[in-house]
């Protein structure tokens, strides 16, 4: 029987599994420069879920965010990390599932996923995100792209990955060579 259930690639961010709070939620981590900048550079499309233009949280990122059907694009045009390790760090559902989309040749996995901990399939995809968020990343995945989903219930704390096809084996095989700590029970 052949299962239409799609579980992404999800790399962990922090070299310390569960080490989240080791970090200053205000500062950015080290995953903000070695991961995030990098796929924010090539992404053609960035948005946030769960935000409400009323709470402060919101107030004090909004002049990177652009209200768009119910979501907050980012403003790709400016920096969107410096300033805003808030946003990518906020955790226990502040600001819902962050969604990066990317054209299959125009990232170097290789470079970003050296800088990432622990690769597995997730069993669980839809937990700890916005069902919203996981339906735009399946879109994403079917159009040929990929998508990159950041949780809402752990901030940066990983990330998963969505694509299919030969993106995906290839992606899977990039993970395999250069994520650090492969045993993740390590």
């Amino acid at each position: 029987m052949q299962s239409d259930y799609f579980k992404p690639l999800q790399v962990e961010l922090l070299p310390i599994a569960g080490d989240y709070n080791a970090y200053d939620i205000t500062s950015p981590m080290p995953a903000c420069a070695t991961v995030i900048q990098a796929l924010l550079s090539n992404a053609s499309y960035a948005c946030v879920y769960g935000l409400k233009k009323e709470m402060p949280f919101f107030q004090s990122h909004a002049d990177i965010l652009i209200a768009d059907k119910g979501k907050y694009r980012f403003d790709l045009t400016q920096d969107c990390i410096n300033g805003h390790a808030y946003l990518w760090q906020a955790r226990a559902w502040e600001r819902g599932s962050i969604v990066l989309e990317l054209a299959e040749n125009k990232m170097d996995f290789a470079q970003i996923l050296q800088h990432t901990y622990r690769p597995s399939l997730s069993e669980t995809p839809n937990m700890g995100n916005s069902p919203a968020a996981i339906k735009k990343c399946k879109a994403i995945a079917a159009t040929g792209n990929i998508a990159i989903c950041f949780p809402a219930s752990n901030g940066i704390e990983w990330m998963s990955i969505y694509a299919n096809g030969p993106a995906f084996e290839r992606i899977l095989q990039l993970a395999a060579t250069h994520c650090q700590q492969q045993d993740y029970y390590r």
